[in-house]
């Protein structure tokens, strides 16, 4: 994982000009530069790339106090660390520190001394920043205001409470899966809860729960603050050990501490020799590097340059049975393991003697693994005692330090002794040592120019790829913005349907008040499409023509005598016509005594498509109906009588004519 050292560059954060930052990546042997960075893009630059470690001189620098220091931390991603390389009880110059471990950079620089930074937290100098505890707190809430209210307020709060306990129990769930410890308390609500809280007893990396947002439920993780901020050194002092190294395809290592008790154990395909060499770096300071075949591979060789150590390699190769007993006791996946850790216990079994001999000889208050060191390195354990035996003649303590190669580096401890031969062979020994750190370093910088340029062809592609990413994650995005306005315009749409159907209803019953109101007082007519035998047998069907019905005529023409009899068995009260009637029908109705009227003598109003005519409007058409009954009937007894009398004239002439024949 990559490593970020970040520095200030300009302004400060509490001051009003923004601070802008310097930014160095360091991944393997890979560096990135970034000058004159905003602090958002910082922020967003380590959640991307989500580095194992952001070291600074002054972690400060970020924030104008503790409170805005903690929101950033809590942006941070879970395995990220935040490393203060000055120290934190007892701060020290990041010139000094950088001097002590070989580093030279201009302080005028903010890119230089950002990637300081990056490299002092490679060595494991400075202070790890704690602010939250080993303690995690969930809450689950509602994700929408319940509002005002209405018709559905309580189906619609029903709802939303059911998403919160629906979230709750799934958030239950995955911390019983996971056997995580917490306590809850959860807020009832009506159908639901109204919010849930979670404490659970482990920190925020080992929570695999994701905020966010669950339909109509929302999801808040977050590490509980500590009440005060704390620091922890970033990495311990790392003690002596025994290497046993399988070499090939498949490389194995083993290591153990000068107890003989396991360190470590792995075995992975296609390893390095810088990988190696950063895996046992990472376990400790390689004393004895051990192999379980005779002659040594070239690879075990390098190995054992890189820290200086001593070798171990057998008379000739270890025999099965033996790997196995001397594996057995620790167990292991497959043979390289077996054989490395066969080669380390070797190792091991060599030095054992002599080993419980320094821890018998040694005085308390001297480290017996630093005498140890000696005597594999050809001390004898007098020697060696004596190596840490304070004396008058010389100051006690001082420290040798070797410049590191790649990522091997040796710290030796030597005391200054008043024996000038043994200063001597000190100093060939270091002068050897050194030749050969530079003869590794010159094969790893080879190798690191190699590694470059397919790093980089490498990088365009990977660049090709993330930009084809982003921007298939931004369509997602846009798609799933989409997607929810569509569905919220769907359920608006839905609801304004219901709400015009309801008004629908509403109107529908306003119309038949309206109709009923404006027929109260009104006389219905049935209507009669057409004056012909069928349209009456229909009528008669549809409206059920009864005595004393009133009909409205909408077509006058045809029918005849018989269709008017019709009307007469049914005992019709009366026929207002549509328009003019024909005389001989009109005729026909009057000798029938069924009262026949036109539309312009008794208005029709049509309401819901169905004739009316006011009462008043038939009594006085009734009664002039039957006035033209009374004078039609004069008329005929008037007729009639003329008739008797044209009658009784001719018969008297025709009388007259018989009497004069006869005289």
């Amino acid at each position: 994982m990559s490593i970020f050292g970040v520095d200030i560059a300009s302004g400060s954060p509490s001051g009003r000009r923004a601070p802008s930052y310097s930014l160095v990546m360091l991944d393997g042997g890979n560096v990135a530069l970034f000058h004159m960075i905003s602090r958002h893009k910082l922020i967003r630059l380590i959640r991307e790339r989500q580095p194992k470690i952001v070291a600074m001189d002054n972690l400060h620098e970020l924030a104008s106090d503790r409170r805005e220091l903690i929101n950033i931390l809590r942006r941070m991603p879970p395995t990220t660390r935040m490393v203060q390389v000055t120290g934190a009880a007892h701060p020290e110059s990041l010139v000094k520190l950088a001097r002590y471990h070989g580093i030279t950079f201009d302080r005028t620089k903010p890119l230089q001394e950002a990637e300081a930074c990056a490299r002092l937290a490679a060595k494991g100098v400075g202070a790890v920043l704690s602010a939250f505890q080993e303690r995690t707190w969930i809450k689950v809430s509602r994700r929408r205001s319940l509002g005002r209210g209405g018709w559905s307020q309580n189906r619609y709060t029903r709802k939303i409470h059911g998403a919160v306990m629906s979230l709750a129990r799934e958030v239950e769930r995955q911390l019983r899966e996971a056997g995580l410890a917490y306590t809850t308390r959860a807020v009832e609500g009506l159908g639901g809860y109204t919010r849930a809280e979670f404490v659970v007893e482990a920190s925020r990396e080992k929570v695999h729960i994701r905020p966010g947002y669950y339909s109509d439920a929302q999801l808040l993780v977050q590490s509980m603050e500590r009440p005060e901020l704390q620091y922890k050194p970033l990495s311990e002092g790392r003690g002596y050990i025994i290497v046993g190294l399988d070499p090939g395809t498949t490389t194995g290592i083993a290591a153990l501490n000068l107890s003989g008790e396991l360190v470590d154990l792995i075995s992975s395909r296609g390893l390095s020799s810088s990988d190696v060499i950063e895996w046992i770096a990472a376990r400790g300071r390689s004393l004895v590097v051990a192999t379980d075949v005779n002659p040594t591979p070239g690879s075990v060789e390098k190995v054992k340059r890189a820290f200086n150590a001593v070798l171990y390699s057998p008379g000739g190769d270890i025999p099965a049975e033996e790997k196995i007993a001397l594996g057995k006791e620790f167990g292991y996946k497959n043979d390289h393991e077996r054989d490395a850790l066969a080669a380390a216990m070797s190792a091991f079994k060599k030095y054992k003697n002599k080993f419980l001999q320094v821890e018998k000889k040694s005085p308390s208050e001297i480290d017996p693994d630093e005498v140890k060191a000696l005597v594999v390195r050809g001390y004898s354990i007098e020697n060696a005692i004596a190596e840490f035996v304070p004396s008058s003649a010389a100051p006690v303590g001082q420290k040798a330090t070797l410049p590191g190669a790649g990522k091997a580096v040796l710290d030796v401890s030597l005391e200054v002794s008043p024996n000038v031969t043994a200063l001597r062979q000190q100093n060939q020994q270091l002068a050897e040592q050194v030749r050969t750190l530079r003869s590794y370093l010159d094969e790893l910088r080879d190798g690191l120019a190699e590694k470059e340029v397919a790093l980089r062809v490498v990088n365009g592609k990977l660049d090709r790829l993330r930009d084809k990413t982003a921007r298939e994650i931004k369509r997602q995005h846009e798609i799933k913005i989409r997607d929810k306005e569509i569905e919220r315009l769907r359920a608006i749409l839905r609801s304004e349907r219901k709400y015009i159907k309801k008004l629908k209803k509403t109107l529908e019953r306003q119309k038949k008040a309206e109709i009923i109101e404006e027929t109260r007082g009104l006389q219905k007519l049935k209507p009669l499409a057409a004056f012909t035998r069928e349209s009456i047998l229909l009528a008669m069907e549809q409206y059920c023509l009864e005595k004393g019905d009133w009909l409205f005529l909408e077509d006058a023409s045809g029918g005849g005598r018989s269709t008017v009899e019709l009307l007469r068995e049914k005992e019709i009260a009366g026929v207002v016509a549509e328009g003019e009637m024909a005389p001989a029908l009109r005729e026909h109705f009057l000798q029938m005594g069924v009262p026949i009227f036109s539309r312009k003598n008794v208005p029709v109003q049509m309401i819901n498509k169905m004739p009316f005519v006011r009462p008043e409007d038939v009594a006085a058409a009734s009664v002039a109906w039957e006035e033209e009954m009374k004078a039609r009937l004069a008329r005929l007894h008037e007729e009639r009588l003329e008739g008797l009398f044209q009658e009784y004239r001719v018969e008297r002439k025709k009388e007259e004519k018989r009497k004069q024949k006869l005289m």
